[in-house]
């Protein structure tokens, strides 16, 4: 993985305008496993496991698989 410091200063920007959309991004939870964005229905990231064993995310990564999340479905929130 390559550390931040070393990312070109425009992907630096990109990334933080997509993380400034990404941390006020509202998920609900479908009651099962699934952390689901209200605007797509997709699933985000899952809760549990098959056997209901809660996952531990530490909160940079949820922000990442949400920023994923908007960058493949919803390109055309792009900041740039």
């Amino acid at each position: 993985m390559m550390p931040l410091g070393d990312m070109a200063p425009q992907a630096k920007r990109q990334l933080a305008a997509w993380e400034a959309i990404a941390k006020d991004w509202q998920l609900t939870y479908d009651r099962t496993t699934v952390m689901r964005c209200p605007d797509c229905g997709r699933g985000v990231y899952l809760v549990t496991d098959k056997d209901g064993n809660p996952y531990k995310y530490i909160p940079s990564a949820i922000l990442a698989l949400v920023v994923l999340h908007l960058r493949n479905h919803h390109a055309d929130l792009d900041p740039n």
